[in-house]
């Protein structure tokens, strides 16, 4: 008998046999067997051993053995192939999938992003050459979210992000989209007929879905009122960016007028945005080039009318437009950042001048108002040490003014960074104190010396017995607490009158003197000097 081997192989991690024997006794006692073995990461092995039978018939069931194995394993291959690839190719489009929605959706709320409204703000013009359309896109701000997320956190304020989301998407039709664009700015794409007795309608349901309170699941106890404005851009447009931006113009208006309403874009609005981008432009200019100066409007006594200190106030002459006033160039420095190196310049002059009025014996209280945005800045402490040591001015002399919100933004910051002028000797006020927060907590963490009454308050005393009451309540809190009051905005006698009533220690406003210069302001330095016009308290 010969032996004969015919071997096909291929390391495998795992092996299977199968084992053929004759269904009798052969010649030669011949066994014949075929070995497979097949991994999925493996090899494949083939092996067929036996002794060769006499005759033609022993050899005829040799290689029928040899072909049957073949057969076998060359199934199980094709199987373990069609499996592995199915596998592969069920994980790189469920893998491409996940990874299509994570580029086309934001990440926090689940909501289409930016370049996915894009997509079908593109796909909605596109239908407008097809079919007459009716569709708008309506732009979303959350007006008050930053000073929400830095009183209670940033995780806070991605949860009501998040509910915001969800009220949004609940009021759209299947048809329409809701989006975010990232911060606190969403979108809401609406066509057919939901435009087609008026825009207004969706926006109005937007600011009234928004309107209520929140109450999240991490804090259910504390109820969150969220304020918005909304741009509002109806009809064709040459590209998506167009309307977009046409809309966005529409929100820029709705802040301007007041916050917390809708606004629809008109062509003419465009003109009012490329204004204020020329201004930005100047203002940049304005700053590097000497066309700002300060103004000083003086503070005073209540009860013997005689001048206590000045606030600085910042004017621009633009070379071209005359005289600028705050109202126009501070919001524009606010969003531009340059707000940064005004605010410096407002601090360097005013105290380079209080300290020349100090060194003749004129020495009075300057007062400076302080941005959210220099706040924010870690080198703010540095900027007011700095503008001191410059000037020589006295740091007692100095009296930071900071709104309530900017004060409650990143609060443990903020005392952080007012901790070096407060160790100087600088003093704190808040100023429009009563139209914020008022809560006694951070009256009670900020080391304050002056709360300084709105405007609103004294301008509707004659009217309003209930803004009385407010000013009263507001004179008592300060005396409590062992701070001064200033009441701003005095523009006439019976306000002057209510006040002294009242015993609100200090005041300001144009019936006393509007903001002047620093040689006008020299004029009232005169001992017991009062204006002609201004009776004082017997």
């Amino acid at each position: 008998m010969r032996d004969f081997g015919i071997r096909l192989a291929y390391m495998p991690f795992h092996r299977a046999t199968l084992t053929l024997a004759s269904a009798g006794p052969r010649p030669g006692g011949g066994v014949y067997s075929v070995t497979d073995a097949a991994g999925t990461n493996g090899q494949w092995s083939i092996t067929v051993v036996g002794g060769l039978a006499s005759g033609a018939l022993g050899e005829a069931l040799v290689v029928g053995f040899l072909v049957l194995g073949i057969a076998v394993l060359l199934f199980l291959v094709v199987r373990l192939l069609a499996r592995s690839r199915q596998r592969a190719l069920t994980l790189v489009d469920e893998r491409t999938k996940e990874l299509r929605h994570q580029a086309l959706h934001d990440g926090l709320t689940g909501l289409p992003n930016r370049a996915l409204i894009v997509d079908r703000v593109g796909q909605m013009l596109a239908r407008t050459h097809r079919e007459p359309l009716a569709f708008g896109v309506l732009f979303i701000d959350l007006d008050n979210f930053k000073e929400i997320n830095d009183s209670f956190g940033h995780h806070h304020g991605d949860d009501l992000l998040k509910a915001v989301g969800e009220r949004l998407a609940a009021i759209v039709r299947p048809s329409d989209s809701v989006g975010r664009l990232g911060g606190d700015e969403f979108v809401v794409l609406v066509q057919g007929n939901s435009l087609d007795a008026s825009p207004d309608i969706v926006a109005q349901s937007v600011l009234e879905v928004l309107s209520e309170p929140f109450r999240l699941s991490t804090m259910p106890d504390v109820p969150l009122s969220v304020h918005a404005s909304i741009g509002v851009a109806v009809g064709a447009r040459p590209d998506a960016d167009e309307l977009l931006r046409d809309a966005d113009v529409a929100l820029y208006q709705a802040k301007q007028a007041g916050k917390g309403r809708y606004v629809i874009f008109r062509p003419e609005m465009q003109v009012a945005v490329q204004e204020r981008l020329a201004l930005e432009m100047d203002l940049r200019e304005a700053v590097a080039g000497g066309q700002l100066f300060v103004l000083y409007q003086p503070t005073f006594d209540l009860a013997s009318l005689a001048m206590t200190g000045v606030e600085a106030l910042v004017r621009w002459r633009h070379p071209r437009r005359g005289v600028i006033g705050p109202d126009r160039f501070i919001p524009i420095a606010e969003d531009s950042g340059m707000i940064i190196p005004l605010g410096r310049f407002v601090l360097s002059e005013s105290c380079r001048q209080a300290a020349a009025w100090s060194s003749s014996g004129r020495v009075v209280q300057l007062s400076v108002n302080v941005s959210g945005r220099q706040l924010e800045r870690d080198d703010f402490p540095a900027d007011v040490a700095g503008a001191l040591a410059d000037s020589g001015l006295d740091p007692s002399l100095l009296t930071l003014e900071l709104t309530e919100s900017v004060l409650m933004r990143d609060a443990d910051a903020t005392i952080q960074r007012l901790q070096a002028p407060r160790d100087l000797g600088v003093k704190l006020a808040i100023d429009d104190f009563g139209t914020g927060y008022s809560s006694m907590a951070y009256l009670r963490r900020f080391p304050v010396d002056v709360l300084k009454i709105d405007r609103s308050f004294v301008g509707a005393m004659a009217r309003s017995p209930e803004a009385r009451s407010l000013i009263h309540t507001l004179v008592q809190l300060g005396k409590t607490l062992g701070l001064d009051t200033l009441a701003e905005g005095i523009e006439e006698n019976t306000q002057l009158e209510e006040l002294q009533r009242q015993q609100c220690e200090y005041g300001q406003g144009f019936y006393y003197s509007g903001p002047v210069s620093a040689s006008a302001v020299e004029a009232l330095f005169a001992p017991a000097h009062i204006p002609p016009h201004v009776s004082a308290k017997t």
